[in-house]
């Protein structure tokens, strides 16, 4: 359920066998901003069709200290793993698509590994947060420095103003609800297997799930939620601090994506809205998710289109038949009814 085990999981699919670093080998063009607040944010547009006028498409990666690309140079050769969305980047012949780096954080960075094959713990091991990560790093810088790279572009380049998208995946999906709320600019807003209620919420459901399904006691459940309601107290008692951590994140990255949650933002928007979730999800659990479309019809909204898939984080279904073990990806089902919901499908 570690958060930046998801982020690990997700450069699996970027594996590639060349070794594109630089943001042109992507078809990207590098842009900068200097931010009295915020600092610098580093950015980069789709370079096909840039002049042309099309709708915007922010996308916006997971959690973690990684860098969009990271080179892995193991003793034999090297590898390449992206942590952004590729399947969003092939739309760049229907939007302009936006791309945006974490604070601190180069495009690429490269890991060595002396060894003949590489795991992922070891790759994440060795990219160390900057200070200015770590300083920075939430979802308020997050959501303020992805609506100041909209308002840029949206004077920079000839955008058609009608679609204006923020599309999150995972933690980018906690932190596109925020963002269609400050930035009026926004007309539509994805939020891919992101959140919807507290995110601690779910340590302390998977307890209970735990126990339910016999792997626990319900007494050693009830132990384990004690102890994390005392660390989430701590949590709350210091939401700034850079000098505690748990899970691999500062107190300052949990203190204000637990503070500022999704559903309170989403019930806000007046905008379509487009939730993807996988039903076997266990880094955004599904138990949290089903009370936004709940919600929504308590309130009597209805601009919300909430889509379930039989799928883990990443959409694979794992299929067991003739005892064997089959995984089948419905990636590209999610984007076929993401486009359907732009009105850019078929």
């Amino acid at each position: 359920m570690r958060i930046i085990l998801a982020f690990i999981l997700l450069l699996l699919a970027g594996v590639c066998a060349a070794q594109p670093t630089q943001p042109a080998d992507y078809g990207l063009k590098a842009f900068s901003i200097q931010d009295k607040k915020l600092g610098t944010i580093n950015f980069y547009v789709s370079s096909a069709g840039i002049d042309s006028t099309k709708p915007l498409l922010l996308a916006l990666d997971g959690s973690g200290h990684f860098p969009l690309t990271t080179l892995v140079r193991l003793k034999k050769e090297m590898r390449v793993l992206n942590s952004f969305d590729n399947d969003i980047l092939q739309l760049a012949d229907k939007f302009h698509i936006v791309l945006i780096s974490k604070p601190g954080v180069a495009f690429c960075d490269t890991v060595d590994i002396d060894a003949d094959d590489m795991h992922f713990e070891d790759v994440a091991e060795r990219l160390k947060p900057s200070e200015e990560y770590t300083r920075r790093a939430g979802l308020y810088w997050r959501s303020e420095a992805a609506s100041r790279v909209i308002d840029f572009l949206c004077k920079k380049l000839p955008v058609d103003r009608k679609q204006v998208i923020v599309y999150g995946y995972s933690e980018g999906g906690q932190v596109v609800p925020r963002l269609a709320v400050i930035n009026k600019k926004v007309t539509h807003c994805a939020s891919i297997v992101g959140a919807g209620l507290n995110q601690l919420y779910d340590w302390l459901t998977a307890q209970r799930v735990s126990a339910a399904k016999g792997e626990i006691t319900y007494q050693e459940a009830q132990r384990r939620i004690d102890s994390l309601m005392a660390l989430f107290a701590d949590i709350y008692r210091h939401p700034t601090a850079t000098d505690k951590e748990w899970e691999g994140h500062s107190y300052l990255r949990w203190g204000s994506y637990c503070t500022d949650i999704p559903l309170e933002s989403l019930t806000k928007l007046t905008i379509p809205i487009f939730m993807a979730v996988g039903s076997n999800d266990k880094n955004s659990p599904i138990y949290g998710l089903d009370y936004v479309p709940l919600e929504f019809l308590r309130l009597g909204k209805q601009n919300l289109t909430y889509k379930v898939y039989p799928t883990d984080h990443f959409f694979h279904e794992i299929v067991h038949a003739n005892g064997k073990e089959e995984v089948i990806s419905h990636k590209q089902a999610m984007i076929d009814d993401l486009l359907k919901w732009l009105g850019k499908g078929k």
